[in-house]
């Protein structure tokens, strides 16, 4: 009895922890946090004690002192670090949980994961979530949630087809009747792309830079076809000079970085021509009236939509909120426990 009326003051919570970012949505009242998945710590005595999480880890990436690392526990996705993960974890809990005082209870979470995880990293994440404080966790597949939070009617007899474009991933689904017709996860997302910068800046303009400024460069001039002028806007970056060892300052083109990006825009393409060729001919008749949506932060590349138009034949359009759609998605399920618990999942 103790156990009910305690976990009635708790408020359950879905959870996106995305390679990049990682959301909280609570129940009945929104997001409630956005903050990037970056832990710094220290290592003292064989135990790595935590120094910042989020906003304030970030800026720490790639200036911190030898003693103190700012790290992203999640790669590709999944859990690549165990106890820094939980406890970024356990501080997310800890933050939207603040305001409750004393009547704080053990939140009931779902969390997110990629269709092509291994039963190991489902369980890695799922005991992550147990052992920040949950009183039970669920898993539910991202393109799932991608396509409850953008809106698509995933409970009709009908194909739907949903690319989340993530930070680590990019996980192309056909849904139809509240269940995956085809998944197929590939490790290329906002990462491979700020990679992609990062080399072709090295191999062509003989410069070094961050991930930090790849991924400025990526959000400000970012394109996925090369701008009518050959030219389009340029910005100007600041980094190391491979020659001389000096930092230097240059001026690159929208076109240097349409070129940059053509490789992980392509291998993006190619996964959606593989879901197509593999997807029921049916489903595929679905698809040909309703199009493909596109979800996740890297759905915000410009013109990627155009690029997949032309190169598939078929309506593509972005969602609203795509930044948002998967933890909107989860969260939905949270409000709706009941309802969505046919699409939810433990190892």
């Amino acid at each position: 009895m103790f156990g009910r009326l305690f976990n009635w003051f708790s408020s359950d919570m879905a959870i996106d922890l995305g390679t990049a970012n990682t959301l909280v949505y609570l129940k009945n009242q929104g997001v409630v946090l956005n903050e990037p998945s970056v832990v710094a710590y220290r290592q003292r005595g064989g135990r790595k004690e935590v120094q910042a999480v989020g906003h304030q880890a970030k800026l720490m990436l790639g200036r911190t002192p030898g003693e103190i690392q700012a790290v992203r526990p999640m790669r590709d996705g999944v859990i690549a670090d165990f106890e820094v993960a939980e406890e970024m974890i356990k501080h997310f809990i800890r933050r939207v949980n603040s305001n409750k005082g004393f009547m704080r209870g053990r939140p009931r979470i779902i969390i997110c994961v990629p269709s092509g995880a291994t039963p190991v990293e489902r369980r890695a994440i799922q005991d992550a979530a147990l052992n920040a404080g949950a009183s039970d966790a669920f898993l539910i597949e991202e393109p799932m949630a991608a396509a409850i939070g953008a809106g698509l009617a995933i409970d009709q007899p009908s194909g739907s087809m949903v690319v989340d474009i993530g930070g680590g991933t990019t996980e192309v689904a056909v849904l139809s009747l509240e269940g995956i017709v085809y998944a197929r996860s590939v490790r290329v997302g906002g990462d491979r792309m700020d990679e992609s910068i990062i080399n072709y800046l090295r191999r062509t303009e003989n410069m070094l830079i961050g991930e930090t400024t790849a991924e400025r460069i990526k959000k400000e001039i970012g394109y996925a076809l090369p701008p009518a002028d050959g030219y389009g806007l340029s910005l100007s970056v600041k980094g190391r000079d491979l020659l001389n060892g000096v930092p230097r300052e240059i001026q690159i083109s929208e076109q240097l970085i349409s070129e940059a990006l053509s490789d992980p825009v392509d291998e993006i393409i190619e996964a959606v021509r593989v879901a197509l060729e593999t997807t029921p001919p049916e489903l595929a008749a679905d698809i040909v009236e309703k199009g493909i949506m596109l979800t996740g932060g890297g759905a915000l590349l410009r013109n990627l939509d155009v690029v997949l138009r032309e190169r598939t034949g078929l309506p593509v359009s972005v969602a609203d909120d795509a930044l948002s759609c998967v933890v909107l998605g989860t969260g939905k399920c949270v409000d709706n426990f009941e309802q969505w618990k046919g699409v939810l999942s433990k190892v």
